[in-house]
């Protein structure tokens, strides 16, 4: 009986988790696409930072690794900023 029931709350949550995942993929690709379509600045600055507060609320809840969310976070800072000079 408990193995079913802990089946279920994986299910569930697997489902949750993979919704926010695909969510913060497509915020990332957002991003990435204006710096490189070399859009607005300040667009640009406000799809970054939208980026880098997913990245950290998902590290937050442990989908994804602290240092790799920090790695990401850097490499789009840096390109935001190459872009924009």
């Amino acid at each position: 009986m408990p193995a079913e029931k802990a089946h279920r709350r994986s299910k569930t949550k697997q489902l949750h988790n993979h919704s926010i995942m695909s969510e913060t993929r497509t915020i990332v690709s957002a991003a990435k696409k204006a710096i490189s379509s070399n859009d607005d600045t300040d667009q640009v600055n406000e799809l970054v930072n939208k980026a880098v507060q997913q990245l950290d609320k998902v590290a937050g809840k442990k989908l994804i690794h602290k240092n790799t969310a920090a790695r990401s976070k850097s490499r789009l800072i840096a390109s935001a900023k190459s872009a924009t000079e």
